[in-house]
């Protein structure tokens, strides 16, 4: 097995996280309007911040997310 770089992306990120906005369609409904990814780095997005894809392959805050390991399945 080779080993892979990570890209740097959000998802691959420490900081990154993924967001949802929601639309109210009456006092009890709502659904999902739209999907993004933000950053929530302590000191450059303490509030969570919207982000794209290439804002993270240039940012030097970027940490590899730590990876659970996969159990393996039954046979």
């Amino acid at each position: 097995m080779h080993p892979t770089t990570l890209r740097r992306v959000p998802w691959t990120c420490e900081w990154g996280r993924f967001a949802v906005a929601i639309e109210p369609l009456t006092t009890t409904d709502s659904r999902v309007d739209d999907v993004f990814w933000a950053c929530h780095h302590p000191v450059i997005a303490p509030h969570l911040e919207s982000v794209v894809c290439g804002e993270c392959s240039t940012c030097p805050m970027w940490r590899p997310a730590a990876r659970r390991a996969i159990p393996d399945l039954p046979a």
